[in-house]
């Protein structure tokens, strides 16, 4: 069963069309029941999460900075960490600055976090930040496959994508077959 995550509230004609187009099922990110928590400061993203967990809210925490990215996989209550890569602008010599690691892909696992990879974000960049977000992307893959991290494959954005465009899209990223599968069918498992 495959399933479109999309940012905004909950409105029929756009989960019908999702349907339409070959999905099961559209979470949508709206500020009520599953809210996407934008924060740089780690303070105010622990109060944040407290506040949404005390009103029984699922969490999508934006990536942004090491500290926020550590925050959010270590905390059971998140459910997701979005485009770990999102605010990243410069690399190091050898390797790319991709917001994941070993170590929070680890922590990720004993949390129950997931690792959310937004279609509608790399499809809307253009030039040399699109480049570089899809590699960013990839080193992040590379890491989920070789830990096991779960992750979640969609839009992330306020129209649905095409089922067979997101599964060619993890394929051409290096998702294998069956990684872009358990992907598309991750966002039941972390969003209910």
């Amino acid at each position: 069963m495959t399933f479109e995550v999309l940012i905004g509230n909950e409105v029929k004609k756009i989960e019908d069309l999702a349907k339409a187009l070959g999905f099961d099922g559209v979470f949508f990110i709206d500020q009520k029941k599953i809210i996407l928590i934008k924060t740089e400061n780690k303070d105010e993203l622990r109060k944040e999460i407290s506040r949404a967990s005390s009103k029984g809210q699922k969490m999508v925490v934006l990536g942004a900075t090491d500290e926020i990215n550590r925050i959010a996989v270590s905390d059971k209550r998140v459910s997701i960490l979005l485009a770990p890569e999102s605010t990243r602008t410069k690399d190091y010599m050898h390797y790319r600055s991709s917001g994941l690691n070993h170590v929070l892909c680890k922590l990720a696992i004993q949390n129950g976090v997931a690792i959310g990879i937004g279609f509608d974000a790399i499809k809307s960049a253009k030039g040399k930040d699109r480049a570089d977000r899809i590699g960013r992307t990839m080193q992040n893959i590379d890491l989920c496959r070789k830990y096991k991290t779960p992750m979640i494959l969609a839009s992330f954005g306020k129209k649905p994508s095409d089922p067979y465009a997101l599964r060619s899209f993890g394929l051409s990223l290096g998702m294998r077959t069956d990684q872009v599968k358990s992907a598309l069918e991750q966002a039941s498992k972390s969003l209910t």
